[in-house]
């Protein structure tokens, strides 16, 4: 009985447990198809099971996947000189118009971050929820502000703003003399240390655009 409620759970894209009570009856014959059928008692634990004991049954595999997603950290601070010359945004306020960015990385790495390997580029507009990502290779402060053009060329909008953590990737005086350089200057900013809510529209992205399709 486990085993289906995890599989279904893992093929319906990992639904909270409300849902997944929701999903199991219209899926559980598509899992019988595939897997053989499940005795008469099991069938019926699976469809009368509640949301209060599939987090129970589920706890092991979803906190293996929280280690697998958010075990290795990629960031390496930026200097107390440079981040003194970016401010600090906890949010955006008011936005009624498009342009305002939040950004991160997200590491192709496996199971260790030595070496070099690609990054991910992701930036989501706060506004519309537009995601645009970009290739980087080994986080060199050229590449990313090459990752960056990349990513603002395609956006059907103007970029007003674009926030960031306080990795050495974005805080760097390319990236900083960039959007100085820029026609109309872009705000640039930094979120607080080690306060990831201060980006959750991009947190979540950083998961269902590219860590679910790229890993």
């Amino acid at each position: 009985m486990v085993a289906a409620i995890e599989s279904i759970w893992r093929a319906a894209n990992k639904p909270c447990s409300k849902r997944l009570v929701a999903t199991l009856p219209l899926w559980l014959k598509h899992y019988e198809a595939a897997h053989g059928l499940l005795s008469a008692a099991s069938r019926a634990r699976v469809q009368r099971i509640s949301p209060a004991s599939i987090d129970r049954l589920l706890r092991p595999s979803r906190s293996l996947e929280c280690h697998t997603l958010h075990g290795l950290s990629g960031t390496t601070p930026a200097s107390d000189h440079l981040r003194g010359l970016i401010p600090v945004r906890t949010h955006f306020k008011g936005l009624d118009r498009p342009g305002f960015m939040e950004a991160d990385t997200v590491a192709h790495c496996g199971s260790t971050l030595a070496g070099e390997f690609f990054w991910t580029l992701t930036c989501t507009d706060i506004y519309s929820g537009r995601t645009e990502c970009a290739p980087v290779w080994s986080k060199l402060a050229v590449n990313v502000v090459h990752a960056v053009r990349a990513a603002q060329t395609r956006l059907p909008f103007k970029l007003k703003a674009f926030d960031t953590d306080n990795g050495a990737e974005f805080i760097n005086y390319p990236l900083q003399q960039y959007f100085q350089n820029q026609s109309t200057p872009i705000a640039f900013t930094r979120s607080r240390p080690y306060e990831k809510n201060d980006q959750a529209h991009l947190e979540q992205k950083n998961y269902t655009v590219v860590r679910q399709y790229l890993g």
